[in-house]
């Protein structure tokens, strides 16, 4: 195996381990477990979280007081659901490292212009890795500020994207086909209407959560702002665009994946909505919609980028 399809595979491993992460985290604000670790990187001080209370200091909640542990108990399966999600983050960064030592070696066996554009990339994404620890621990640090939060998610949405565009880029048994206008505007629309709503979504939860604090599961969705309204609202013109997608390439989704996928996405989102809707939004519900927007914006992505000719061509 040569250098650049060692780089496109271990580029697919590393997608696999970023999306595992998002699963991580989702279920991570799906259980309540964001403040599991009132620290940063370590977890109560340690590299091994604590398994029992009598493992942590007896004024723990004294020392923890600004985190929130005032008002906290210590909780092990909170602890170790966000532990173990930050050791995923930690493995996927591993993997990043990884992609730029190849392109280097890669530019090294093969010195050319391309391949230190593939050097670039692969630091950039190390450097959005770190970026994306650190605003980690700034949502810990904020007590899980909503605001954070949010970044937290695009940043992500955007290490994938990068990935992605890695990945065809080095994938040389691909064949990219310039689409048209029509069908590229319709696809950048799509991708722009899911942003909107996925940072919708992230205000929703968050106003979800502090209702929850005084009022029944049952009675959530009464007292929601009108942010739900128009999150309701984005979400048919998520249906409309991918809908129109859809229409301009029915003739390709058997053979197609991106397609085939957005074909079962926009259903788990449109069940999973009106489920999370009649049933006081139980958890398992949210969870499913959000990896399903993630898992949504992937398939656009995908596809926007075989509509392109990329001005830098295909590696030797």
């Amino acid at each position: 195996m040569n250098d650049l399809k060692l780089y496109n595979s271990f580029c697919r491993f590393t997608i696999y381990s970023i999306f595992l992460v998002i699963c991580a985290g989702g279920f991570v604000r799906m259980t309540g477990s964001g403040m599991g670790c009132p620290d940063w990187p370590k977890c109560f001080g340690s590299w091994i979280p604590p398994t029992n209370i009598s493992d942590l200091p007896f004024n723990y909640k004294e020392i923890y007081s600004n985190r929130g542990y005032d008002k906290l108990d210590f909780n092990v399966f909170n602890t170790w659901a966000e532990y173990l999600n930050r050791l995923l983050g930690a493995l996927a960064g591993l993997f990043c490292v990884g992609l730029l030592l190849i392109s280097i070696k890669n530019w090294i066996n093969n010195k050319n212009r391309y391949n230190k554009y593939l050097i670039l990339y692969s630091g950039i994404l190390v450097f959005l890795m770190g970026f994306q620890a650190w605003m980690g621990a700034l949502v810990v640090y904020s007590i899980l500020s909503p605001f954070k939060i949010t970044i937290h998610m695009l940043i992500a949405l955007l290490i994938v994207a990068l990935l992605i565009f890695l990945y065809q880029h080095t994938d040389l048994r691909s064949s990219r086909k310039t689409g048209s206008y029509i069908e590229t505007k319709w696809l950048i629309f799509a991708i722009s209407i899911l942003l909107l709503q996925i940072i919708l979504g992230t205000q929703v939860r968050e106003s979800i959560d502090e209702l929850l604090h005084a009022h029944n599961k049952g009675d959530v969705i009464s007292e929601l702002s009108n942010i739900f309204n128009f999150h309701k609202t984005i979400a048919l013109l998520v249906l409309f665009s991918n809908g129109i997608i859809l229409f301009y390439y029915r003739k390709a989704i058997r053979h197609v994946f991106e397609l085939q996928g957005i074909v079962v996405i926009i259903c788990l989102l449109f069940f999973t909505g009106l489920f999370m809707n009649y049933q006081a939004f139980l958890g398992i519900y949210q969870w499913i919609h959000l990896i399903s927007a993630v898992s949504l914006f992937m398939c656009q992505f995908s596809l926007v980028l075989k509509q392109f000719d990329f001005s830098i061509p295909k590696f030797p």
